[in-house]
């Protein structure tokens, strides 16, 4: 029986925080569903700038709402941008603060990660798959569209390529 490494540990830092909430976002935004959605919006842009153009100054009424629409939806776009990625950079924070220490060590059967909170075990069996981003590694969960992110430097590239053939 061989002794288990031990973990490595990552001092989180603001700019850890800043590339782990990039890599949540990036990965949120390009989910199917998001990018049906945001190319319904943008389709409905190009449409409503169309219209504007077409219409120009002749009706002073439907310039006017087609305008506000424009700025609607690309309010809507923006203001989505911006919550998805204040919704990531919250859930890093609360779980693992600035100035802390975070460790992570691939057991036989979990994950482990130690946080400021106390040692999470997270069964394999829990993920369905595995994302490796420049930051993060992203574990998505069975069932459900929630995620859990890890520093990227708290596992070896070997860590890295366990993660993956155990989920």
């Amino acid at each position: 029986m061989t002794a288990e490494p031990a973990p490595r540990s990552v001092t989180v830092d603001a700019e850890l925080i800043r590339g782990m909430t990039s890599d949540a976002t990036i990965y949120t935004l390009t989910r199917p569903l998001a990018v049906i959605a945001y190319t319904a919006l943008i389709a409905a842009f190009i449409v409503n700038a169309i219209a504007l153009g077409m219409i120009g100054g002749a009706d002073q009424e439907r310039s006017t709402t087609l305008t506000w629409t424009l700025v609607a939806i690309a309010a809507l776009i923006v203001a989505s941008i911006i919550f998805t990625r204040a919704s990531a950079r919250r859930g890093i924070t609360a779980a693992m603060p600035s100035g802390s220490s975070v460790r992570a060590r691939l057991g036989e059967q979990a994950i482990e990660l130690f946080t400021k909170r106390g040692v999470s075990r997270m069964p394999y069996a829990t993920f369905r798959a595995v994302r490796i981003g420049r930051h993060a590694v992203i574990l998505l969960l069975r069932g459900a569209s929630i995620v859990t992110t890890v520093p990227r430097a708290a596992l070896s590239d070997t860590d890295i390529a366990e993660l993956k053939s155990r989920i």
